[in-house]
């Protein structure tokens, strides 16, 4: 009976691939640049998809010995020109992700949005550029008195982005991130660090009293940065 519970989850396991087509390959290719569009070498790039793990009365049934990677498809180095193309296995699912890793720049992640890349089987992902990273030390100063307290939207550039394609050509390219902040409700509130990258831009918008929309936009152009927004 215990053999048979066992035989089941192998089972299982191996059914879970049915997402990846063992009968196909697909090209992935790319280039990386610097935020002076000088070529990158030497970035490691990984596509992969999720990874599966199973526990089962203290045996555990795994893809990878290490649980906590993910289930890689393909993977290649950056050469001298910043380019790298290398054969993936076919993930049959709409998501699948990449990411660059360099030991010069902070890791950027990649989700693709993509269920019609088989037709060609081609990854041609535009050029993907690396930036450092900043912290922004964003305050808020009560310049005016007001009791009122305001919700803001604050958006910057993320280390993370989501790209959309179709057919293998890119539609959408999005690494936008937000955060949601109430200020002027307590002396706690007046201080948010956020980490972005740069050079970027961060926006902050936020309704004032008499329901004027008020954008403010800041430059990020060093690993840190302060800023005050005054109301």
């Amino acid at each position: 009976m215990k053999y048979l519970l066992y035989l089941s989850l192998i089972i299982l396991l191996i059914s879970c691939e049915a997402r990846i087509d063992n009968n196909k390959r697909a090209l992935f290719s790319t280039a990386v640049v610097d935020e002076s569009n000088n070529p990158v070498e030497n970035v490691e790039v990984v596509v992969y998809s999720g990874f599966y793990s199973f526990d089962f009365q203290s045996t555990s049934f795994t893809k990878f010995s290490d649980s906590n990677e993910d289930f890689i498809l393909g993977s290649g180095i950056t050469d001298s020109n910043g380019e790298v193309s290398f054969l993936m296995l076919v993930n049959t699912d709409e998501q699948t992700s990449f990411s660059l890793t360099s030991s010069d720049y902070p890791r950027r992640n990649v989700s693709i949005s993509n269920g019609n890349y088989n037709s060609s089987l081609e990854y041609n992902i535009p050029t993907q550029t690396l930036k450092q990273s900043s912290i922004v030390n964003l305050s808020f100063s009560n310049t005016s008195g007001t009791t009122d307290f305001f919700n803001s939207i604050i958006s910057f550039e993320s280390l993370n982005c989501s790209q959309f394609t179709e057919d293998g050509i890119t539609t959408e390219v999005i690494c936008e991130d937000r955060e949601f902040l109430s200020f002027n409700q307590s002396a706690s509130d007046t201080l948010i660090d956020i980490e972005t990258v740069y050079p970027s831009t961060m926006t902050v918008e936020y309704t004032d009293a008499t329901g004027t929309i008020i954008t403010e936009q800041f430059m990020i152009t060093n690993a840190t940065e302060n800023y005050v927004l005054q109301f």
